[in-house]
Formats: structure tokens, C-alpha cells, sequence
């Protein structure tokens, strides 16, 4: 529990007794038993000045009797007195001029109320008593300050208490039931029974539903709680207990009263009374209480039950006898203070239970319906209880005696629930207060939001709720962050041990003030706390010396990470937006006070940032706090305690923060987070674009030895330099040692960097693709000396082995993957530098990647095809294996072939002189040197059939090619050749098939084989291109001793022949020329037949002048083929007018032939029927 109110007797020991009060404005009048009307003055408590009473006035004749009910309608000014059991009407300004209500003698209930009313669609300012009497109920009613009329109904049971719902609803109770009367109307509804066992099920009922089976009809909207506009008023009035029929007001404990929004207060008193009666009390937001022993129940406006509101009934721990309210709390006093029963001397007795505790003022929150505050008024019983103007002024009334209920400062009952650990019921407390303004209840909700968020986290595990209060809150995730362990939050972390130490404070103090005798029953101006015997057994677990609940840090992690994987999306949204920056709310701390810093100096010795660390969750100390437990006592001074915050000394602002630097923090916890609980996701994290800081995140992957993905943040952060250098030292590492050993990581990851970045490429391609190339080195020096391939597993010089194949990738698998490659970056690489420094490690990777070039992407760029050539011929050159040089001359012959970018003078200058004579005479061929070429196939080659190849190939470039090679087989060789042939005859690899084998290896041996062999394939080269070789080339360049062999014969058949057809097609040439010859002639015989007959009398169609010998005239010939009609002559200048006139008419019909109707013209066709002709021959006459 807490302290809600504080007590001050502002009347003590007053001589008269007190029978009734009500208050009114800055008035209170109490009537007494002998008939006099006492008036004060009240003076409300200003900075630490206490309220104070001062007597005004004094009626002592006011009333015959006792003045058992006072009630004020302030808008009609009307002061309402019960005396004798009848109620009179007084001017309240000059309280005179009394008119006693003669119809309403023997009237012991009253019921007032104020409030707006629609009449006829008008807001009507209403005013309403009822009052009871002999099973009648009289109803006054004023509109608008005029007295409108009176009204009565009859009750067939006795009445015990009743109040207004609404200007058209009266609630009553009776010993049985509760009951409403309808306004004017008179109809009367059964609500439910009066008693207790009723009352409990029907509460019992809220969570389940109605028992009338439908829905709750007539709760306001939102806002009730704390109080509506439209609401009749704060007031309460109340009647006081006493015996006969004058009693049963009293017992009710406020059914008599009246309330208005304007300020109308009555209260009624009598004496004391044991029994407990059934009370109907008045609640903010248009709210009834209708209470039954213990047990209370809420109801609307319309009488029904508020069962979204209130889900449980109202549990008092005694009866009350009188119950209001003010805009928090609901205050009840009961007749019963009880005593304690005799405790134990033991040490270890059990706690009293509150029941047994001396109290007799009890608090509660009308919302959450806690047990907020007991209190102990021993001077003398509390008779009644009523609030005054607005809800603010609490009175209890005793029969000597008055005291005033004092609140304490919201922000300081705020303070002493927080630290109670009670967030809800914080937050209940000040969205139903009226003490403050709406822009500091809304500061004030939101700083409690935010201390509950952290209660929940740290002290409940509630980790998702927590998270979700954070984000409704719009802070920043450090907050979030900072609540997570040391490891995870970094610099943003707060210690706990500070949270504990709080709380040990906290008990400590609890156990200083048990200890202290007067805490435990204090007493002050008559007024004393319950003391801590009831505050034991309802102390929050947050209040006694016990630890915060063991954080679950790893559920807690798992909650962060889903948290900020949400907020991450959000800042990636606003970056997408381009926002530079975005808004959150940030807590800052308020700085303290002299007195504060001086208090917190001497707290345990702690230093300025660990007191700035605690300033928003260390609970409340020093002045106020030494005296939380107990009330205002004139033995200290005339002053209100001081208020002194602690937990809420922080503000909230709303500041803009760069979206940047919040990724950063963001990206960067997640990582720490996703290390801590979840390492798979690191890689998700890191290969996408983030905004982790480098530093941190550098040294926490080393720490957990999580190289990929320190890889992964390098590549995403630029730092390719880095990520390469990381993966090259892992690759050298031992297998135990790391998971990357090998080339095969940054094989892998060279595949990854983009075009611009081929410098790091090609330098850190270089140690792969050595090392690749050393182990074939050994492999194949291992091959050659004949070891067994178990003695392989020594390390070589990259440090692998034979069984790690997988992890050391080949030279040409790096070529494919890293340069050989579709990949946008390897087709953007510099292609002859590329080709540069695969030729320097190895003249077959340079291969391997120029065939490429040119097979894929058609690369036609000269020095490409140069350096294609240049490896090609190194390449034999280092070759020793004699199957593997031919396979390399076969590929660099089809390169020759096929290829037209290469440069044949760099070609031919590479070219050795005494090898390689084919590619050269493929080069030759290039340079349209022919005849060398045949020279070097013929002599060098030895290779005859390669020669008539090479005619076949470029008889297209060279017409004369088998003439040349003709012309060479029967010639000598050249002496700059390399006789290559003469060798092989000479040692028998080369020899005439005709003839037999012979020894003689002379000069003139050499030449008549050779001669024989050239001769022979002449022969063939004869027959086989007849059409080729022209005669007349062939016969003078064959030997006049050559044989005449059959191939001779054949060649000589197809010379003729061929010239044979050539004559046959010469004459079927001739003779058509003749005859189209002759065709020609006819035709024009034909035209020049016909003719016209211009007279010195024929005029002119067009113009109708004559045509004279020296005019110029056109004959145009007659419409259509066949036609009988005459031609027509003209003038030449009439014609071509007529020409130009068709021409206008044509060009205007077909700009209009686009119109949508899309008519047709009939146009005359101006070249056929204008066109002068040629077929007519001219004769004058």
C-alpha cells in the first residue's frame, strides 16, 4: 500500500454535536443537534500551507431540532434543510426566507442531482431533489434556475437509499432489492436482489457475461473513468445514521445526496448506528456504486451493469457507512474500526491480516479497485464522508469533530507506486486524475509506459511485451539495447546491480520504520496510519528485500533479435525513402538539486555517473521518503511534506536522429545478438548491404572465430583487401587450425568482386594458381620417378596434400572460374592485360583463357590473336612429349586456319627456321606467298598430299595454285629451303612405289626417285583438276621426256572435251543473239507503220486554235487498247498544261482520299492518256 491522502482535524473538540454538513464553493456548513447552522469559511492549502477553517456566521435559531440533512442546489441558489422529518427550502445567499415543503413531512431519504438535460432537442440545465417519506417519493425539479414543478410517487416498499443515475433515472434501494424509477414517467424496474450472495454472482457474471443475456446498453464512452463533461457532478452527499425512520439516510451512506458539475455538496448526519444498511454512492463518469454489506457493484446511467469496466465487484474489507469519491479513488468509512487481537511475543508470529488491523477510513482505486490506503482516525469515530466543489475536497465528519482529506501530488503517489512496482496501477492513477493538465497526464503516462517497459524486461521477463511498449513508445532501440547483457549492449549497458541495490534500500528502510514504535501506530491531529502490520501482508514482492527475478537471457536475446529485426526493416524503408533522418523519443536525465547530489553523495559513496545511471529507476528517498508510511503531524510544522522524484526525474524528448548512425547501432547489436543465440543468421546479416561497424564486429567474428563471415562484412563493406589477405592466412593455416585451409575460399570469393576491383583480382589470383601449379609439378615429377602414391602426402609448398584435392582446385579450374567466365566482371576484365599474367605463370593457362576469349564472346582484337599465336609456339617449343606436340601443332594449324586478326609478319618472324614449316606455310598462304608456301610442303613437308590440300583450300584466293605446284614438281628445289625430301629419299623413308629397293644412295639416285614421285603426282594433280590447270600452262611447263601415261591421256580427253562445249555454247549464243536480232527489227517495222494527218485546217482539241506547220504539237493516242477512235493531236503547250491541271487535280484527291467517309475519285491516268506517241508517222497535206 501507499499513501494517497494525508489527514488534517481542521475541526477539533467542537462543543455542539454535529448532525449534518454539506459544502459549497469556499463554504462549509454543518447543522447541529440543537437546530443552529454553523458557517465557515474554508481556505485552501497554498505552496506548504495546510487548509484551514474560519467561522463566519451562526444561526443558532436556524431549525426547532436537530438539522439532520443539508443539501445546496448552488444554480437555483436553494439550501435544503431536513429538520423534524420535514425538508424546507432556504435562499442559500441570505439562508432565509424559509418554505417548508408541507407534503414531504416524515421524509428521512433525499436525493439530489444537477446536470444537462435535452428538452425537446434543447440542453436544459436541470436540477432534481427526491425526496421519501411514508411510501412517497417527491420530486422537485428546476429548469434553467426556475422552479418548473413538483412531482410524487407512490412506493409500495419502504425505501432505504437512492440516488440519481441520470436526470431521468432515480436508482433505490430497498431491504430486499434494488430498484429504478423512470422519470416523469413513474414506471418502476427490478435491477437485483440486495444482499451479498446476489451481489457475487451477479460480479461473478462479468467475465462471462451478462446474466440478462444481453450486452451491457448504456456504458459511456471511453474516458468514464476518469471522469465525463456531461457528468452530474463530483459532488456527494451523504446522511448520516441514526435511529427511527431518520436513520435510514445515514445507514445509506450517501443515498440522501445530491451532486452537480456546478457545485452543489449535501451531506446529512445523525447518530451512530451498528446496523449496516445498503448504500447507493455516486462515481465519476456518470457511475453508481451500489453497495450491500462488503460487496459493491458498478452500474450506468441507463442502470446497467458495467461489465467492460469492471470486470470484478468492489470488495471492501468491512462494510462501509458511508462511501465518495474523487476522480482516483473511492473513499469508504466504516463505524467498526476493530482492535487487534493480542500477537505473540515470538519473533516468527504469522502476519496480521488486514481484516484484523485497526482502521477506519479505507482508499481504493475505482479503476483497478486495489486497496490503496488505510487509515486509523482515533480521536474519535468517523460518522460520514463527502467530497466537496469538483471532487476535490474529501471531509470526514465525526461528532465533534472534522477532518480534511488532503491528496498528496499526483507525481509523488506516482513515485511511491513505482516503487512498489505497481505500473498499472500507476497508470490507472493518472489517467483518472483531474489534478493535472492534459499535456502533463500525457508526459506522465508515457514516462510510466516507458518504466514499465523496462519493468517488464528486466524484472518479469516479459521480454515481448516490453519490446512492443518500446516500439508503441517510438524509442530509440538503444533503450532496448542498453537492457541487454554487457556483452551484447557494449557501452550502452546498464549494470543491474544497480536495480538491487535499489531495492535493498528500499527494504532497509521498510525494516527501519518497523522497527520504530511510533510507525506502528502513529498518531496526528487524531489521525494515524494503519501502521506496518497492514502494510506487510500487502506489500507488493517489489518492496521487500528480495532480488530482481533471474533474467533469462537467452529468451531475452531471442525477443531483442526479432525487435530489431523489425526496426531494421524499418530504417532500410526509410533509406530506401532517402530520409537522412528520423524522429524517436529519447530519455534524458534531469539534472538534481544541491540537497539531492549532497544525499546521493552520501549513498554507499557512489560516484556522479552511476548516480546519473540511476536517477530513472532508483526509487524515491531522503526527506519525503522517511515519512511515506505515516501522516502530516503538527510536530511538523504547518507544511506539506516535501516532494522529492527520483524514478520519474528523467524527461522524454523527441529528437531527430541521422537514419545512419541508427543502422549502425542496429546492424551491430543484431550481430552481437545473432552470435550470442542464433550464428546461422550471421550470414544473412552480413551478405546483404548492413551498416555494422567494422571495429566491433572485426574483433567479436575473430573472438568466435567466425572467419566466413568476417569475410562476408569485409566484402560488404569495400574491404576487399582485407577479406583476401583473411582468407589467404586461414588458407595457409593448419587443417586442425581452420575450416578455409586451401585455395578454394579465395577461388571462391574472387568470383565475388566486381569489375574494377581486377588489380586485387589478378594479384591474389597469383598464389592459387602457384600453388596449383606446383603440386602439378610434383605430381608429375612423382609420376616420372615411379613413387607410389602414398609417399605423396608429404607437404608441398602450399602446405596440402593429395587428398585435398577438393580444397585445392587446379589451375584450370581457377582459370574457368576466375577469368574464363560469363560473370559480368570477367567479361569486363582487361583482356590483354589478363592474357599478360596468365602467359607469365603459364603459356597453357594463357591458352586456356584466349580460346575462350574467342570461342565465347568473339573477341576479334589482333594482339589477342598474336598472343594466341605466341603461346601457341611456346608451347611446342617447351613440349617434349612427342604425341602432346603434335596435338599442340594440330590446335595451332586450326588457330592459323580459321583465325584472320592475327598479324602473319609477327607470326612468320616467331617461327623457328629449321621446324614448324607447316604453320609456316599456312602464314605464307596469308601473305598471298603461295609458291613458297607449295615450296615448303613439297621440299621441307615431304608431304604431297598436304600440298594438293593446300591448292584445294585456296583455289578461291589463287587460280593459278595447282600451276605453281605443277610448275614446282618438276623443277629442283630451291637452295634457301630446307630439302627435307632428298633426306628421306636418301635414307630410304621415301621412295618410288615402282621402284625396287636399291642401296645406291648417290646424288643422281636422289633426283630420278625424286623425279619419278614429282612426276607421278603431276600426273594425278592432271587428271584429277583438269579444269584447274589450263592446257597451254600445262604443256609448256612439262618435260619434253616426260611419259605419256594414262593420267596424261585423261587430262588431255578433258582439255579437249572442255573446249569442245565451249564452241557448242558459242554457237547457241550466236544464233539467239540473231534471232532476238531479228525480233527487234519487226517490232519496229510494226511502230513505224502507223501515222497521222495534220492538215492547214485542224485545230486543236484543247485550245481550239489551228496548228500550223511551225507549231509544236503532241498526238496523244486513243483511250484503251483496241480502240477504233482516231488519235488526237494538240498543241505541245496546251498538252502540258493540261499535264500540269491532271497532275493538281491527282495530288487534291488524294489528300482527301484519308477523309473518314473514304470516297473514291475516278481520276484520269495522266501518263497514259496525255503522253504524246511515237507510233504515228506525220503527214502533211
Amino acid at each position: 500500500m501507499r499513501n494517497a491522502f494525508t489527514v488534517r482535524a481542521v475541526l477539533k473538540q467542537l462543543p455542539v454535536r454535529i448532525e449534518s454538513a454539506t459544502a459549497y464553493g469556499d463554504r462549509l456548513l454543518l447543522g447541529t443537534a440543537n437546530g443552529a447552522l454553523l458557517v465557515y469559511q474554508v481556505t485552501e492549502p497554498t505552496g506548504d500551507k495546510l487548509p484551514t477553517l474560519s467561522l463566519v456566521d451562526t444561526k443558532k435559531a436556524f431549525a426547532r431540532k436537530a438539522i439532520e440533512y443539508l443539501g445546496v442546489i448552488k444554480e437555483a441558489g436553494v439550501l435544503v434543510c431536513l429538520a423534524d422529518s420535514l425538508v424546507t427550502l432556504y435562499d442559500l445567499h441570505s439562508l432565509s426566507n424559509a418554505t417548508p415543503l408541507n407534503n414531504t413531512r416524515g421524509a428521512h431519504v433525499i436525493a439530489m442531482h444537477t446536470g444537462v438535460d435535452h428538452i425537446d432537442n434543447i440542453p436544459t440545465l436541470v436540477s432534481k431533489v427526491a425526496i421519501y417519506g411514508k411510501r412517497r417519493i417527491v420530486v422537485l425539479e428546476w429548469r434553467n434556475a426556475e422552479f418548473f414543478k413538483t412531482f410524487e410517487y407512490s412506493s409500495a416498499e419502504k425505501i432505504t437509499a437512492m440516488q440519481f443515475a441520470s436526470p431521468g433515472l432515480l436508482t433505490l434501494s430497498t431491504a430486499r432489492e434494488f430498484l429504478t424509477l423512470q422519470l416523469p414517467c413513474g414506471q418502476w424496474d427490478d435491477l437485483f436482489p440486495a444482499d451479498t450472495s446476489s451481489l457475487r454472482t451477479l460480479a461473478g457474471s462479468f467475465g462471462a457475461g451478462s446474466i440478462y443475456g444481453r450486452p451491457d446498453e448504456g456504458v459511456h464512452g471511453p474516458g468514464s473513468k476518469g471522469g465525463s463533461p456531461d457528468a452530474s457532478g463530483p459532488g456527494q452527499q451523504q446522511s448520516a445514521p441514526g435511529t427511527g425512520s431518520a436513520n435510514a439516510t445515514a445507514s445509506a451512506g450517501g443515498t440522501g445526496g445530491s451532486s452537480s458539475m456546478w457545485g452543489s455538496w449535501t451531506l446529512g448526519l445523525a447518530g451512530s448506528s451498528t446496523e449496516t444498511k445498503t448504500t447507493i454512492s455516486r462515481m465519476p463518469g456518470e457511475r453508481l456504486l451500489l453497495c450491500h454489506k462488503d460487496i459493491g457493484v458498478f452500474i450506468n446511467s441507463a442502470g446497467k451493469l458495467c461489465r467492460q469496466e469492471y470486470a470484478e465487484p468492489m470488495s471492501f474489507m468491512r462494510a462501509p457507512s458511508g462511501i465518495t469519491y474523487t476522480s482516483s479513488y473511492a473513499i469508504a468509512i466504516s463505524t467498526d474500526a476493530g482492535s487487534p487481537s493480542p500477537q505473540p511475543s515470538s519473533t516468527n508470529r504469522p502476519p496480521m491480516s488486514p481484516r484484523d488491523a485497526k482502521f477506519n477510513v479505507e482508499v481504493r482505486n475505482i479503476a483497478t479497485q486495489a486497496l490503496v490506503q488505510a487509515l486509523f482516525l482515533s480521536e474519535e469515530q468517523p460518522l460520514h464522508v463527502f467530497n466537496g466543489p469538483g471532487g476535490k475536497q474529501v471531509w470526514a465528519i465525526g461528532m465533534n469533530t472534522v477532518w480534511r482529506l488532503i491528496p498528496i501530488p499526483i507525481q509523488q503517489q506516482v513515485e511511491d507506486v513505482l516503487a512498489a512496482g505497481q505500473y498499472d496501477e500507476a497508470l490507472s492513477l493518472v489517467a483518472q486524475s483531474d489534478n493535472i493538465l492534459e499535456s502533463e497526464k500525457e508526459e506522465l503516462t508515457v514516462k510510466i509506459r516507458w518504466l514499465r517497459a523496462r519493468w517488464l524486461f528486466r524484472e518479469q521477463a516479459k521480454y515481448e511485451d516490453a519490446l512492443s511498449e518500446f516500439t508503441d513508445l517510438g524509442a530509440t532501440p538503444t533503450e532496448a539495447i542498453a537492457l541487454c547483457p554487457e556483452r551484447v549492449a557494449g557501452d550502452l549497458a546498464e549494470d543491474i546491480s544497480d536495480i538491487e541495490s535499489d531495492y535493498d534500500h528500499d527494504a532497509e528502510q521498510g525494516a527501519d520504520r518497523s522497527e520504530d514504535p511510533k510507525s506502528k501506530e502513529e498518531v496526528a491531529d487524531g489521525a494515524g496510519d494503519v501502521g506496518k502490520k497492514l502494510l506487510e501482508p500487502l506489500e507488493p514482492a517489489s518492496k521487500k528485500k528480495t532480488k530482481p527475478k533471474q533474467v533469462l537471457w537467452k529468451d531475452a536475446l531471442y525477443a531483442v533479435m526479432r525487435y530489431l529485426t523489425e526496426h531494421r526493416r524499418w530504417l532500410q524503408q526509410a533509406i530506401a525513402e532517402s530520409k537522412r533522418e528520423i524522429e524517436y523519443v529519447v530519455r534524458v536525465l534531469e539534472e538534481e538539486d544541491d540537497d539531492d547530489d549532497q544525499d546521493d553523495d552520501e549513498d554507499d559513496g557512489e560516484d556522479g555517473s552511476t548516480r546519473d545511471r540511476k536517477a530513472s529507476s532508483k526509487p524515491a528517498s531522503g526527506r519525503w521518503q522517511s515519512k511515506r508510511q505515516g501522516s502530516y503531524s503538527d510536530d511538523e510544522g504547518d507544511s506539506l511534506p516535501h516532494v522529492r522524484l527520483k524514478r520519474l526525474a528523467f524527461s522524454l524528448e523527441k529528437m531527430k536522429i541521422p537514419v545512419a548512425a541508427m543502422a549502425r547501432v542496429v546492424d551491430t547489436t543484431l550481430l552481437k545478438v545473432y552470435l550470442e543465440c542464433s550464428p546461422g543468421l550471421l550470414g544473412p546479416l552480413l551478405r546483404v548491404k548492413n551498416h555494422c561497424d567494422v571495429e566491433q564486429s572485426e574483433g567479436l567474428l575473430i573472438e568466435h572465430k567466425r572467419y566466413m563471415e568476417l569475410v562476408d562484412l569485409y566484402n560488404g563493406k569495400g574491404l576487399y583487401r582485407n577479406a583476401l589477405q583473411l582468407l589467404q592466412t586461414q588458407g595457409m593455416a593448419e587443417a586442425h587450425q581452420s575450416s578455409l585451409r586451401g585455395t578454394f575460399s579465395i577461388v571462391r570469393y574472387l568470383l565475388r568482386l566486381p569489375a574494377d576491383q581486377y588489380e586485387l583480382v589478378l594479384e591474389y589470383a597469383r598464389w592459387p594458381l602457384q600453388i596449383g601449379l606446383k603440386r602439378e609439378q610434383a605430381k608429375h615429377a612423382t609420376a616420372e620417378d615411379g613413387v607410389a602414391a602414398e609417399s605423396t602426402n608429404n607437404k608441398d609448398a602450399s602446405g596440402g596434400s593429395d587428398d585435398e584435392d577438393e580444397d585445392w582446385p587446379k589451375p584450370a579450374e581457377i582459370v574457368s572460374m576466375v577469368f574464363a567466365d560469363d560473370r559480368p566482371a570477367a567479361v569486363a576484365f582487361p583482356r590483354p592485360r589478363v592474357a599478360s599474367y596468365l602467359r607469365q605463370l603459364s603459356l597453357k593457362l594463357a591458352v586456356q583463357y584466349l580460346t575462350y576469349v574467342f570461342d565465347t564472346w568473339h573477341d576479334q582484337t589482333p594482339a589477342l590473336h598474336d598472343d594466341m599465336v605466341v603461346a601457341y609456339l611456346g608451347l611446342v617449343e617447351e613440349e617434349e612429349d612427342q604425341a602432346n606436340e603434335h596435338d599442340l601443332r594440330r590446335q595451332l594449324q586450326q588457330f592459323l586456319r580459321s583465325s584472320r586478326q592475327y598479324s602473319p609478319e609477327r607470326a612468320l618472324a616467331r617461327l623457328p627456321d629449321d621446324m614448324l614449316f607447316e604453320e609456316r606455310a599456312l602464314i605464307l598462304s596469308r601473305l598471298g606467298r603461295h609458291e613458297q608456301a607449295l615450296c615448303l610442303l613439297v621440299f621441307s613437308v615431304t608431304d604431297l598430299t598436304l600440298a594438293e590440300k593446300y591448292c584445294v583450300d585456296n583455289i578461291d584466293n589463287c587460280a593459278n595454285v595447282f600451276v605453281l605446284l605443277l610448275g614446282i614438281l618438276v623443277s629442283q628445289p630451291p637452295s634457301d629451303i630446307a630439302d627435307n625430301e632428298a633426306e628421306k629419299i636418301r635414307t630410304g623413308s621415301l621412295r618410288d612405289q615402282e621402284e625396287s629397293s636399291s642401296n645406291d644412295g648417290s646424288q643422281i639416285s636422289v633426283e630420278t626417285t625424286r623425279s619419278k614421285i614429282h612426276r607421278r603426282f603431276a600426273g594425278h594433280l592432271l587428271s584429277k583438276y583438269h579444269q584447274n590447270i589450263p592446257a597451254n600452262d600445262a604443256l609448256r611447263l612439262l618435260p619434253s621426256d616426260m611419259e605419256f601415261t594414262h593420267d596424261i591421256f585423261v587430262y588431255l580427253r578433258g582439255q579437249l572435251c572442255a573446249l569442245d562445249q565451249e564452241m557448242r555454247v558459242s554457237n547457241v549464243v550466236r544464233n539467239l543473239r540473231i534471232g532476238e536480232d531479228f525480233q527487234a527489227k519487226r517490232q519496229l517495222q510494226r511502230l513505224q507503220s502507223g501515222y497521222v494527218v495534220v492538215s492547214d485546217t485542224r485545230t486543236c482539241p484543247q485550245c481550239l486554235k489551228r496548228i500550223g506547220s511551225g507549231t509544236a504539237f503532241a498526238v496523244i493516242p486513243p483511250r484503251g487498247k483496241g480502240s477504233s477512235e482516231a488519235p488526237s493531236v494538240v498543241h505541245y503547250s496546251c498538252w502540258q498544261r493540261q499535264k500540269s491541271a491532271m497532275k493538281l487535280a491527282e495530288a487534291a484527291a488524294k489528300s482527301t482520299s484519308d477523309s473518314p467517309a473514304g470516297s473514291t475519285h475516278d481520276e484520269p491516268n495522266v501518263d497514259s492518256d496525255l503522253t504524246p506517241t511515237t507510233r504515228f508517222d506525220l503527214k502533211w497535206t
